[in-house]
């Protein structure tokens, strides 16, 4: 059997021994760039980027067309963009895919080079444009991730509903110790390639997802057990509806431990609350609070932008709890943990936050919840800054 070669350009070998020395003078140019400079020059060089992008697919898009991949002892453009050009095969495909419906929609190149739909974005649309719907959907496309855009295509075209199963995955080989393997006297064929299972949330239709995991057999009898608990409201034991109903409890539950909600109010003054020397917040203020961040983080960049995080906020004190002693709900926001751990740093220095958090780092590999106590209260006593802006919720 001939096995093919991929043939590249000698030329590349060549260039290699300058790379490192202009790699370290470009690092060292990066790190002189102030922060305005270094995000107007990476603002730059994206723009660059599209365009050269844009210019590539046009390339590309004539050589398919010339099929000049015939004459370079190719016999596809897959395989010239994989041993002439040196692609991966996912970019090889994409830009392919993009270059090859870009001849018919020019429209597409545009939309690339201005930065307003990516790759990815346009190798999905790329079945579903035609001469008739392209504009109109490219702009829809424009800004959104790859995600929204595949919605935008599941609304586009949508498939049905997948059937809900439970099935047992094979089991995992057992681990061959490589003296065993030394021992044999015979080859032993490589066994086949074990199938990874990603957990996967993919649309289907525009209401529509599949939703797809790999569990325990725990939860395969808790739901198993759910379904039976549930015939007299779900009597043909859909698992969307029953997981949908567990997600409703789930979701109750945690936004009532960690932000009030749903909690039934005591009688306390606000002003009372106020003047607590505990560091929990009350509830009142916590539920508050969350109620008109939205549950969202609340960092807004100097261009008006708002930090879209939703996941693991925490309560920050914007004066800091250590300085005021005082728990205010105008005064106490949303914030998720890196914009929390970046206005710690802003306010006392990054050294000082590391130095912090190197403590405890430290403290959690102690021995015992003892030892984690006494280690968090020395550090609060040497400096009562040390947690004033790690208000975990």
């Amino acid at each position: 059997m001939l096995s093919r070669v991929r043939q590249g350009p000698l030329e590349r070998v060549q260039e290699r021994p300058c790379y490192e020395p202009c790699m370290m003078n470009s690092l060292e140019t990066v790190a002189l760039l102030s922060d305005l400079d270094l995000f107007a020059r990476t603002r730059e060089l994206i723009d660059q980027s599209h365009g050269n992008e844009a210019d590539l697919l046009v390339h590309l898009g004539e050589i398919d067309e010339r099929k000049l991949y015939l004459e370079r002892a190719f016999p596809s453009m897959f395989e010239l963009c994989l041993g002439e050009f040196r692609f991966s095969e996912d970019a090889a495909y994409s830009r392919i895919t993009v270059a090859r419906a870009a001849r018919r929609l020019p429209a597409m190149i545009e939309s690339l080079r201005s930065g307003q739909v990516h790759l990815t974005g346009l190798k999905l649309l790329a079945p579903h444009l035609t001469a008739e719907n392209h504009r109109e959907l490219l702009a829809e496309a424009a800004g959104k991730t790859k995600s929204e855009i595949q919605e935008l295509v599941a609304r586009l075209s949508p498939q049905d509903p997948v059937p809900p199963t439970i099935r047992k995955l094979p089991e995992r080989p057992a681990p061959v110790s490589a003296e065993a393997i030394a021992l044999r006297l015979d080859p032993v064929p490589a066994a086949p390639a074990r199938e990874v299972h990603q957990p996967a949330i993919a649309p289907l239709a525009e209401q529509t997802y599949k939703v797809q995991f790999t569990a325990r057999r725990e939860l395969r009898d808790k739901l198993r057990q759910a379904q039976d608990l549930l015939r007299h409201r779900v009597p043909d034991g859909d698992l969307a509806c029953i997981v949908e109903k567990a997600l409703d409890l789930l979701i109750a539950q945690v936004k009532k431990e960690r932000f009030a909600v749903g909690r039934k109010p005591r009688q306390t003054s606000a002003a009372a609350a106020k003047k607590t020397t505990l560091r929990h917040i009350p509830d009142p203020i916590r539920r508050e609070v969350y109620e008109r961040d939205g549950g969202r983080c609340t960092f807004v960049d100097e261009g008006g932008r708002r930090c879209a995080e939703t996941g693991n906020v925490e309560f920050d004190h914007v004066d800091g709890f250590a300085l005021t002693g005082v728990h205010d709900a105008d005064r106490i926001r949303l914030l998720c943990r890196a914009h929390n751990q970046h206005a710690a740093e802003k306010t006392y220095g990054r050294a000082y936050m590391e130095q912090a958090r190197s403590a405890r780092v430290s403290t959690r590999s102690g021995t015992g919840r003892g030892a984690s106590r006494e280690t968090t209260v020395q550090l609060d006593l040497r400096d009562p800054l040390t947690s004033s802006r790690c208000d975990q919720s």
